[in-house]
């Protein structure tokens, strides 16, 4: 990404413990503009969405990682401070349960399998898995990507209870901003979330955009920074999650798993090199037997969110709860070492969100100052929602180690960022300053600073501290998006 480090900006990583604060990290930063995105906008929304979920997801397990299924539970809403009401929502959100982003995991087992077969070395269990992904590529053949009725269903009864639980937000009919990455699976999750709210906000003119491709510094703005693209492919992190993968427990797992589908002579190839299996676009994804197992566990996964598809997939009953648990450990690591906190010297993975994060404060000052917006709500991936809950030094979010059992013990990517996984940020007014509280999946949390009427905040003192983290990256509140996406685009 962008190697602040190496022009002698000094970087302060803390743990900060006030009252209910957890972890407080102050980074570096960029410079980014308070201007609405410069996108055309695409559409209003005007017809209330048709949802039907015929059949729930439902899984007991609790080893899905960032697969899970939007884990929503009623939560307690704090009274706000005498003579203060909710006047302005900021929020960004993961999309929702979704097919398989591409053929990967599918495609590679199933030609694994196939050459076991082809070899009569393949055993009725590996026939029987063999089956299962064979209809599982049929279902995905043209889904691939796409949200999952689970999935919008989710949606929009977030957007739903966001105008219930904050009706005074939106009573007085100001417009409202939606935004999505150019993905159309964050397009479909925007859409759907807004057919929700209308249910109890009907008189909001919705406006909606799309960023476009390599043009979106907020929601995707990993794709740019070349010194995060060169860390995410060949960082430290990958000998230290492999290092992981292939401790004894590892290959007693990966062992079991496989054996059942064929032979110790055919697990003895692989585990030799032999096999290098491509996905579609040509890069290798299976060549081991971490490979192969991981594999299979990713296709466990995402059969909760394949639940209301017409898809009665159990790949499940292959794992024991011990392994499970292992391989959603070994997935949590890599997503925290690739997407998160990662390295204790290493801000790659977290730094790139100060333009994210400097258009949340210039944004919601200009709608408070102009209150000519009930709310701007954003869509985007969990590649956006890891480090941005880093970022915001979110409590069990933040917090770099080296170690990676402390990131299995410590970090899970289900409560982290499961699918529909949201930051809001509320604001609140008695007509002459502002408090703000903020939400992580619709619960309210704390910000790294101290406040007297927790959960409620003075909006000039988060504002400060978080402009001070994006200026010391570089970012100042007056840069513009071109300034924003040149400067991803650089080493500092």
């Amino acid at each position: 990404m962008i190697k602040w480090k190496n022009k002698n900006i000094l970087l302060l990583i803390m743990c900060m413990f006030l009252g209910t604060v957890g972890c407080a990290e102050n980074v570096s930063a960029e410079t980014q503009k308070n201007n609405v995105p410069t996108v055309k906008f695409v559409n209003h929304m005007d017809e209330d969405s048709d949802i039907s979920v015929s059949k729930k997801a439902s899984d007991d397990s609790k080893y899905l990682g960032t697969k899970s299924p939007y884990p929503y539970k009623e939560n307690h809403i704090s009274a706000a401070p005498e003579d203060y009401k909710p006047v302005f929502m900021q929020y960004i959100g993961r999309h929702g349960s979704r097919h398989q982003t591409k053929a990967k995991y599918d495609i590679t087992l199933f030609e694994l399998l196939s050459i076991a077969e082809k070899e009569n070395q393949i055993t009725e269990t590996g026939k029987e898995l063999k089956d299962q992904i064979g209809k599982l590529i049929e279902l995905e053949k043209e889904n691939y990507g796409q949200l999952t009725k689970l999935g919008r269903e989710n949606l929009n009864k977030i957007g739903e209870r966001t105008a219930a639980n904050y009706k005074e937000v939106f009573a007085d009919g100001k417009p409202i901003l939606g935004y999505s990455t150019y993905k159309q699976r964050t397009q479909d999750s925007r859409d759907e979330f807004f057919a929700g709210l209308k249910k109890n906000a009907a008189g909001n003119q919705i406006t909606t955009a799309s960023y476009p491709e390599d043009q979106d510094p907020y929601l995707r703005p990993f794709d740019f920074a070349p010194d995060y693209k060169e860390y995410e492919e060949n960082g430290a992190w990958k000998k230290k999650v492999e290092k992981y993968a292939q401790k004894k427990d590892g290959k007693i797992n990966s062992k079991r798993v496989l054996t059942q589908f064929f032979s110790e002579e055919f697990y003895d190839r692989l585990d030799k090199g032999e096999f290098q299996i491509k996905d579609l676009k040509g890069k290798v994804a299976l060549s081991n037997p971490t490979d192969a197992a991981t594999n299979l566990y990713n296709l466990y996964t995402l059969t909760p969110s394949l639940a209301s598809e017409g898809g009665n997939f159990n790949f499940k009953k292959y794992f024991t709860l011990k392994e499970l648990k292992w391989y959603a450990d070994l997935t949590n690591i890599e997503d925290f070492y690739s997407k998160g906190p990662s390295l204790e010297d290493t801000d790659v993975t977290v730094d790139f969100m100060a333009p994210l994060v400097k258009y949340m404060i210039t944004s919601s000052d200009d709608a408070l100052k102009n209150e000519n917006y009930a709310g701007i709500f954003s869509f985007a991936h969990a590649e956006t929602i890891i480090p941005l809950t880093a970022f915001l030094e979110i409590d069990g979010c933040c917090k770099s180690t080296d170690e990676p059992k402390k990131v299995a013990d410590k970090w899970k990517g289900a409560e982290v960022s499961p699918m529909s996984a949201n930051i809001q940020w509320i604001f609140y007014s008695n007509g002459e300053d502002y408090l703000v509280k903020m939400l992580h999946n619709e619960k309210e949390i704390a910000f790294p600073i101290k406040t007297d009427t927790y959960p409620y905040y003075k909006w000039e003192d988060v504002k400060k501290y978080y402009t001070k983290k994006v200026e010391k990256l570089g970012i100042s509140l007056d840069s513009t998006m071109e300034e924003n996406i040149n400067s991803l685009n650089k080493d500092f």
